[in-house]
């Protein structure tokens, strides 16, 4: 079928820097899975209206009108679109009788303008899909069927092989762009003083002008050993995009077991810790002799090309926005929800009764 894919382009940050970006890995997926995809950028089509984004918004929403009704696509993906409206939105179902709509958010909805950002693109989609599960996301269930879909690997993009590399530049690697008052530097301060002298650690980000991009980043995550996946919260299966290009590029990720992925993958193919004190330990294990890391690492990567490679995540978008079926090959089914099962409603019923 023809999808229009509505989302990030190539301006600014989405540029060759960020040639690894969500988007470019799902389009890839909605392509191999057979569909013919056309990608229109909101922000980018927004820039050229002179630097006023007043104008510019205007603009974006009136040329996605004419490109729905050239194009009469079976589908429309919103992935970080905030400048189309739902008027918009419900004008191209006007134009284009049957379209499904599906909306799109890699943000943890935990947090409060990355819900609100939500909720803007469910208004007028058919079904929502996130990067957070658990009742977080279910609490979105309303009117709109909701599902969490993970960071996709796409191994056309993830070409690094960490554990069959024989020179690494570093043990333990972690990039955020947070100033250093974020906690995770905290912890990862405290965290180098516990490990050897002989576990290098790669820390980028924290420091004006230090940050990794395009393929330097790539280049030094395939010469890596174990990618540390710290978020600003534990829980829900939320995980930022860094937690697919570590898997995808064979690196051993190192989670917090509170994050839920221990429910997905094994004690052998995932790294999983409580505290500062259990991660140190079962870093110097996991590196030490034999390299238990490699096999690990390799195990990992095999599940997570089998579960969440760019084709799977985008054939479960498809078939859960237009109603085909799904739960049979989905790993996640756990974390989909139909309409009116979220946590207030049930919870508004119960007071009726």
């Amino acid at each position: 079928m023809k999808i229009l894919f509505v989302g990030p382009g190539n301006n600014h940050k989405y540029g060759g820097g960020f040639y690894y970006a969500f988007h470019r890995r799902l389009i890839n997926g909605f392509i191999r899975s057979g569909h013919f995809v056309y990608a229109y950028s909101d922000r980018d089509t927004a820039d050229y209206a002179l630097g006023v984004r007043q104008i510019g918004s205007w603009l974006a929403n009136k040329r996605l009108l004419d490109i729905a009704k050239e194009l009469r696509p079976e589908m429309m993906v919103l992935l970080l679109s905030y400048l189309i409206t739902p008027q918009t939105v419900r004008r191209i179902r006007e134009l284009v009788p049957g379209i499904k709509i599906a909306a799109i958010c890699i943000d943890d909805i935990d947090h409060e303008r990355p819900a609100a950002q939500f909720r803007y693109l469910l208004e007028a989609a058919d079904a929502g899909f996130a990067t957070t599960g658990g009742e977080t996301l279910q609490d979105f269930a309303g009117s709109k069927p909701v599902a969490f879909i993970p960071n996709p690997i796409d191994l056309s993009i993830d070409t690094g092989q960490a554990f069959a590399e024989t020179k690494h530049r570093f043990e333990l690697f972690f990039a955020c762009h947070q100033p250093p008052v974020d906690a995770r530097w905290q912890f990862l301060a405290a965290l180098q003083k516990e490990l050897p002298s002989s576990i290098r650690v790669g820390l980028y980000g924290n420091k004006t002008g230090d940050a990794l991009r395009g393929a330097d980043y790539v280049d030094t995550l395939s010469h890596t050993k174990i990618g540390l996946n710290l978020n600003r919260r534990d829980g829900d299966l939320y995980a930022s995009d860094r937690m697919g290009q570590f898997l995808g590029n064979g690196l051993l990720l190192a989670t917090p077991r509170a994050s839920g992925y221990d429910a997905v993958f094994s004690e052998d193919e995932m790294l999983f810790f409580d505290g500062l004190a259990d991660l140190s330990r079962r870093l110097v294990t996991a590196l030490g002799p034999g390299e238990p890391w490699r096999k690990m690492a390799r195990a990992g990567r095999e599940k997570a090309i089998a579960t969440m490679n760019e084709t799977c995540v985008a054939r479960f978008i498809c078939d859960f926005t237009m109603g085909g079926t799904w739960a049979q090959n989905w790993t996640f089914s756990e974390h989909a929800f139909a309409a009116g099962s979220n946590v207030r409603q049930r919870d508004l019923v119960a007071t009726t009764h």
